[in-house]
């Protein structure tokens, strides 16, 4: 069965949004990432996904990758984790979060 839209993986290049690609893949899901490949590997996303290397703040490149690849949900892995930043620069981790 073709399913009616795409989903777009934010930070679908680090470890846990890759693994979200091949599941969504797997059933049935037509995919898209951003990712600025920040902490995640342009290998690690398949072939087979629409990959666009950029930042989720990039709010004019967000609203094309949506008209062009037709999303109709997303699902966000492009958030901040290392700890010890966080306490440093908290401004970062509340913008990107």
């Amino acid at each position: 069965m073709t399913k009616p839209f795409k989903i777009l993986v934010t930070g679908g290049a680090g470890y846990i949004g890759s693994h979200a690609v091949l599941a969504l893949q797997q059933a049935g899901w037509s995919v898209a990432v951003i990712d600025n490949l920040t902490t995640g590997f342009r290998w690690a996303v398949p072939d087979s996904a629409a990959f666009y290397e950029g930042d989720i703040e990039d709010s004019a490149l967000l609203e094309q990758i949506i008209k062009a690849e037709n999303i109709g949900a997303v699902m966000h892995f492009a958030g901040s984790v290392v700890v010890p930043e966080s306490v440093t620069d908290p401004l970062k981790y509340y913008n990107n979060n």
